[in-house]
């Protein structure tokens, strides 16, 4: 059986040579992202990302980036070198969850953050750092695109991913965090995850919390394919003028 222990140690000590000699990242980063897509292509699915987690002194988003440049791609030096992508800024700590079940309801544990994976896409449920014990949850996926025909507009937003780090194409994911946590598990359902109990690939401590969705795509990406509702332009302005608190609530006009 393959275990990769010896690559978690050079994948880390690259990492460390990537931020410390600038000149030279790209060529630390290329053979991190090989030594990364081995183990990814050694490990049953879904597996992957709990080592990375367990083994790597970098974040998911970080491993994503160095494999890409092992593939080829083109990636800015400063996204190679950024400190602020290391699992020490994230503050995710080695303490785990499952979340809890209560009365045949899967919830979240507050200050956690939750990763479920299936054949349909990654799904994040990420605490929110606006709201003490608030969720907000996503879905990056390939494939057809989601239609916002089945969905409320005011609560969800759909976009295209075109981040080089991301692998997926397209995203789905709340506009405010979820105060209930009895009903994060209503929201992963809508989004099309089958199984949460056998999709859950992880759940770490994150102390911080996040502000917005886990690599919620900027507002150019977004899309309704749908009819708008009376008073989407109107909640569009206010949005986008800051007149709407951290639930969606009006807080100022004038």
């Amino acid at each position: 059986m393959l275990t990769f222990e010896t690559h978690g140690q050079e994948i880390n000590r690259l990492h460390l040579l990537a931020h410390q000699t600038a000149s030279d990242a790209i060529e630390y980063a290329k053979t991190a992202g090989m030594l990364l897509l081995e183990v990814k292509k050694g490990m049953k699915h879904g597996k992957f990302l709990l080592w990375v987690r367990d083994n790597a002194q970098v974040s998911l988003r970080q491993a994503q980036r160095y494999m890409a440049v092992a593939q080829g791609k083109t990636i800015p030096i400063r996204r190679l070198i950024e400190k602020s992508d290391t699992v020490s800024h994230l503050n995710m700590e080695t303490e785990c969850s499952e979340g809890v079940w209560v009365k045949g309801v899967w919830e979240p544990e507050p200050g956690f953050m939750y990763l479920f994976n299936d054949d349909t896409g990654a799904y994040w449920v990420t605490p929110s750092s606006e709201r003490a014990e608030s969720f907000h949850v996503c879905k990056h996926y390939n494939g057809e695109k989601i239609s916002s025909k089945d969905f409320y507009w005011r609560y969800t937003i759909f976009a295209f991913v075109d981040d080089p780090d991301l692998t997926s194409e397209f995203y789905i994911g709340t506009r405010w965090p979820l105060t209930l946590r009895s009903g994060v598990a209503g929201v992963l359902e809508s989004y099309g995850l089958k199984d949460l109990k056998e999709s859950l690939q992880m759940g770490s401590k994150w102390v911080d919390g996040s502000e917005r969705p886990f690599c919620e795509p900027p507002k150019s990406n977004w899309y309704w394919d749908s009819e708008k509702p009376e008073g989407y332009g109107l909640f569009q302005v206010l949005e986008n003028k800051g007149y709407l608190n951290a639930n969606g609530a009006i807080t100022f006009l004038g």
